[in-house]
């Protein structure tokens, strides 16, 4: 019996294949009674609780199980073994146009997937203009499904499928297709649904659905639970399995402010660190205490090149934490090149409490080219920008990378924490400050005076 509040329970659930060389061996199989299949464990003693309302987010590299997950769940798979308990009515987007006919119109699609759904025909004809309304396809929804594109299939199965009010809603990747301006849609209407208390699981492969969207999150690898939490610390270890090194993870932690003391930087003669500005006599923080969040964070990479030192400098080439809106600032990071590199690119992103990220910067987006570097160099990477953000709470994560195929070189994770104050006069939840000169005037007088 399933104690209340609880959506989805699943304990110690696997699923497995039986794969034939040729077809004929699973008749040879029966006919003579011996093993003639290789076993191919698609999901192996996976524990999940869902909770009514919450919002899950599922990671994993491709074959990981993450649909075999969600059509368990959604019960168009049978497991093999294991426990699961699902409370409520479900609605799964599993695949691109799930239910639709290619050669349906997008009307008669829509009252086929609707009857999928578990919908009436009256129902259906109720919510038949919201459906077309919000897919944004009326032109196009007397036209054969085959000659939509991609993204207006993913229009109509999505307005479809979230035109009902299930308990249980399952997305598995549908929103990486379609416009921007859409995809926004289908956010507001997973938010309208967060708020009716669906409880909603959603696999993605970008991070940022994950922190901003989700409530816990969970990384599936080779079939099993990988790591699971908090969305933000999961979506940080999710990076570090695609592009980690083999280290162990006690190498892959960031080393602490004291770590660096015999780095050597400072004796470099090639290092450029008078043009960092650091001002050090000035500081209040010792020269090799690293402004960083108290907690120990996650580094990770090839081991090509060494982040040997980074920080956040104020308007007067002092390390900080705390900065006024508005004011100029500088990230640095000191990279020793341990590998001749031919396609670097070296960055700097900010990110909110969620891990969203909210500016990043590189070599490249500054229309750089990729920056060749040999071994045994070592650079000094600055940016310079004026602080915009609203009050708050900040991380930086900064690091270098491989151009082609964006394999990291020597990453870390919210490697800055800082704090932004001063701005007024703006909505308590803003992210930025534009510095507003906000006027009532008489007339019409919209002109920008010079």
């Amino acid at each position: 019996m399933t104690e209340a509040g609880i959506a989805i329970r699943a304990i110690g659930l696997c699923k497995a294949y039986h794969c034939y060389k040729h077809p004929v061996d699973a008749l040879l199989e029966l006919v003579m009674r011996r093993q003639r299949h290789d076993r191919f464990i698609a999901l192996d003693n996976v524990n999940l609780e869902v909770r009514q309302g919450e919002i899950i987010g599922i990671l994993g590299r491709n074959g990981a199980g993450k649909s075999t997950l969600l059509k368990l769940i959604a019960g168009t798979l049978e497991r093999s073994s294991g426990d699961l308990d699902v409370h409520g009515r479900i609605t799964a987007i599993l695949e691109l146009g799930t239910g639709f006919h290619m050669d349906y119109t997008g009307r008669e699609n829509i009252y086929m997937g609707g009857l999928c759904l578990g919908m009436s025909r009256c129902e259906i004809d109720e919510k038949l203009e919201d459906i077309i309304q919000f897919s944004e396809l009326s032109d196009f929804i007397d036209r054969p499904f085959k000659t939509y594109s991609t993204g207006m299939q993913a229009r109509l199965t999505f307005s479809t499928a979230t035109s009902i009010d299930p308990d249980i809603m399952i997305v598995d990747e549908a929103l990486s297709v379609g416009d921007a301006r859409f995809q926004l849609k289908c956010f507001n209407r997973l938010q309208q649904m967060r708020e009716r208390q669906t409880t909603i699981l959603l696999v993605s492969h970008d991070t940022n659905t994950i922190t901003s969207l989700c409530d816990r999150a969970m990384i599936l690898e080779s079939g099993r639970v990988y790591a699971e939490g908090n969305p933000k610390r999961i979506s940080v270890a999710y990076q570090n399995l695609l592009f980690g090194s083999s280290k162990t993870k006690k190498d892959m932690l960031i080393e602490r402010a004291g770590d660096l003391k015999n780095s050597g930087i400072d004796k470099d003669p090639d290092s450029n660190t008078e043009n960092v500005q650091l001002n050090k006599k000035n500081s209040k923080q010792p020269r090799n205490e690293k402004v960083i969040s108290s907690e120990t964070k996650l580094r990770y990479g090839s081991g090509e090149a060494r982040l040997l030192d980074w920080g956040l400098l104020n308007d007067q080439g002092n390390d900080c934490n705390v900065i006024t809106s508005g004011t100029a600032c500088r990230l640095y990071m000191i990279l020793r090149i341990m590998a001749d590199l031919d396609d670097m690119s070296v960055g700097f992103a900010i990110k909110d409490r969620r891990g969203s990220v909210l500016w990043g910067v590189t070599n490249i987006t500054q229309k750089y080219p990729p920056y060749q570097a040999r071994s045994g160099e070592t650079l000094t990477i600055v940016a310079d920008c004026t602080m915009w953000l609203a009050d708050g709470d900040y991380f930086v994560t900064l690091g270098v990378a491989h151009l082609d195929g964006g394999d990291k070189i020597d990453f870390v994770e919210d490697a800055i924490e800082f704090k932004i104050i001063g701005t007024s006069g703006i909505f308590t939840t803003s992210i930025i400050n534009l510095q507003t000169n906000f006027r009532i005037m008489d007339g019409y007088a919209i002109k920008i005076k010079k």
